[in-house]
């Protein structure tokens, strides 16, 4: 273990590299592999949780030129076949696309396939930031903020607090559950890490540093789990939960530190929103780290437009990546 922190992380990097994964839920080719492997409709391959109307990954990246700009070396946006939002300035040298199905060299629609293989990004930073499209920073973050003194990286804990007051409310769930299948397959891929140890808490929906040679040392301990990963095209309670088993394992090993301090609002799209919009601001009163912006759209087809004014509202400076002829 020595080896790989002597190997794998430096004390305190001046810059790091953002990686994104962004599915653009227009492309037409995704568009047919996706509906030629569907076999039955599930939470999992749900429509809605693919759509990128609302446009989260414009206002992440606004919340990161805001919050982060400094720290910042370059950004890589790996969508499905290499789509580039129309937003995109694509002039930009500190942004570069990745065409996801070329680095994964093959095809699936599960997140956790897709962030097995983002340490193979050419010429990628040793440590890199690690960004869904719907996160978003409310605060200023620094690199104090993703490593230790000793250089080792944080991960932060879902919020407990949040989540139970969260869900008090008949009208809120949780967003990510997937009819019970994370919390399932969260449970099976702890159980093939056999640590002999109690399941720490889940993972927050924040940001998460990423140490390249981590990567490829855990991949190589559990081969056969990666390789099943790989291989598949949806989430399911027997997806092995890639990002989970990364934090769960090195924390164990006490080579990253798995910590409570940030916390996370979670903005619901569709029908959930309107009902949460006045209590806002007894949300907003707790000191909130990060948004994430859930889709749990059954009914309205359509990105709930209280969503989208908050988003704007919030984040009204565009990006330095953002074109000057960029579509609202």
């Amino acid at each position: 273990m020595d080896k790989i922190i002597k190997e794998g992380v430096n004390l305190m990097p001046k810059k790091i590299d953002v990686v994104y994964t962004w599915v653009d839920h227009k492309n037409e080719a995704w568009q047919k592999e996706k509906n030629q492997h569907i076999k039955k409709k599930s939470a999992a391959n749900n429509t809605a949780r693919f759509d990128s109307s609302l446009n989260e990954l414009k206002y992440s990246l606004r919340s990161l030129d805001l919050y982060f700009s400094e720290c910042i070396h370059k950004i890589y946006l790996v969508t499905n076949h290499g789509s580039i939002p129309d937003f995109i300035d694509q002039s930009r040298a500190d942004l570069v696309i990745i065409n996801g199905n070329e680095l994964l060299k093959g095809i699936s629609f599960c997140s956790c396939t897709f962030e097995s293989v983002l340490h193979e990004i050419p010429n990628l930073t040793e440590n890199f930031l690690y960004f869904n499209d719907d996160m978003l920073l409310t605060a200023p973050l620094s690199l104090k903020d993703l490593f230790d003194t000793t250089g080792k990286p944080i991960w932060y804990q879902e919020s407990d607090k949040l989540l139970r007051f969260i869900s008090s409310n008949s009208y809120l769930i949780n967003p990510f559950n997937l009819d019970g299948q994370v919390s399932k397959a969260r449970e099976n891929t702890f159980q093939q890490l056999d640590l002999n140890k109690k399941m720490p808490p889940p993972i927050g929906h924040s940001p998460r540093i990423l140490n390249k040679t981590y990567v490829k040392k855990f991949i190589g301990l559990y081969p056969e789990a990666i390789d099943h990963l790989r291989n598949i095209l949806f989430r399911s309670e027997d997806t092995f939960c890639f990002l989970d088993a990364y934090c769960y394992y090195f924390s164990h090993h006490k080579m990253l530190n798995f910590v409570k301090e940030k916390k996370t609002l979670i903005l619901i799209q569709s029908d959930y929103f309107s009902r949460i919009t006045n209590k806002l601001r007894i949300f907003l009163a707790v000191d909130f780290s990060f948004i994430c912006v859930a889709d749990l759209r059954n009914k309205n087809k359509q990105p709930c437009p209280k969503v989208s004014k908050y988003l704007e509202k919030t984040f009204p400076k565009p990006a330095r990546w953002e074109s000057t002829n960029r579509k609202i």
